[in-house]
């Protein structure tokens, strides 16, 4: 199972969660039968008699694997972050109703105490009042019960935000959305590179990769350092005719800039609605 989470401004709180998870097969129950141990089929071989013997039983084949499901969150808190979590399952349990019917309890056994076997008239009302609190509590312990279930029902269905092909989708704008950032970064991160160096000036890909991390977080208006794969990143730059570079040399040579650039970025807008990627491949 693997979770995805989106952290939110608001302590305690989750902006979203992504649950991708793959169910286990469902086990087919078989009937117990009396199966004799591998010894005397063995035994049974040698004197030639293994046809008066139960058939061997076959093995069980392999269980053909579950899809995928996939399901995403808004606003969860962290306390109730379990409660999202596809293996949980929610149950009101009897001592729950114990804490909720604290004063119930207390009530119940002065109504105990008050039972003197010494007036039958008053034993019996203790009586009938002990049935009556019964009762009483039966019925409300089946209101909560009804009452918990549809407040469990109520959370997740208000939380639940994608799932299935719905959920799929979102992942991949979401993807498209953080290469697009990374690229734009990458992309700016190199021109102002380019402006502090003279021209001409070319970067080995190793060099870039090395530093790249830590150049590009510099640009980022944030406390703590952020992981960008910068290999990744400048393929991508690349993939857009936004840098040219040698492949014998494995450096950079250029950065495209200006009306280049918008050209560049336009050819590949065309080769998408063309259903052409980068590359020159069909899609």
């Amino acid at each position: 199972m693997l979770i995805f989470f989106k952290p939110s401004n608001i302590f305690g709180l989750v902006r979203k969660v992504v649950l991708i998870w793959r169910p286990l097969p469902e086990k087919i129950k078989k009937k117990p039968q009396f199966v004799p141990p591998k010894v005397v089929y063995d035994i049974a071989e040698i004197f030639e008699v293994e046809d008066r013997l139960p058939q061997k039983p076959e093995p069980e084949p392999e269980p053909q694997p579950v899809p995928l499901k996939i399901r995403s969150f808004d606003g969860v808190p962290m306390a109730n972050l379990p409660a999202v979590l596809p293996k949980t399952k929610l149950v009101f349990r009897p001592a729950d109703a114990f804490v909720f019917d604290l004063v119930s309890v207390a009530s119940f056994l002065a109504l105990l105490g008050s039972v003197r076997f010494d007036s039958p008239k008053l034993d019996l009302i203790s009586f009938v009042l002990g049935i009556l609190w019964l009762l009483r509590t039966f019925f409300r312990y089946s209101n909560k019960l009804a009452r918990y279930d549809l407040l469990v029902n109520k959370f997740l269905t208000s939380k639940i935000s994608h799932r299935g092909p719905g959920a799929l989708k979102y992942i991949l704008a979401e993807a498209g959305s953080q290469k697009a950032i990374r690229a734009g970064l990458t992309y700016q991160w190199l021109l102002d590179r380019k402006q502090h160096e003279r021209d001409g000036t070319t970067w080995l890909k190793e060099f870039l990769i090395r530093e790249g991390s830590m150049g590009m977080n510099s640009l980022l208006d944030t406390d703590e350092h952020v992981f960008i794969d910068t290999e990744a990143a400048l393929k991508d730059v690349e993939n857009l005719g936004l840098i040219k570079s040698n492949d014998d040399t494995e450096a950079v040579e250029e950065v495209v800039t200006g009306q280049d650039a918008s050209d560049a970025l336009k050819k590949v807008w065309n080769d998408v609605f063309d259903g052409v990627n980068t590359s020159g491949k069909n899609l």
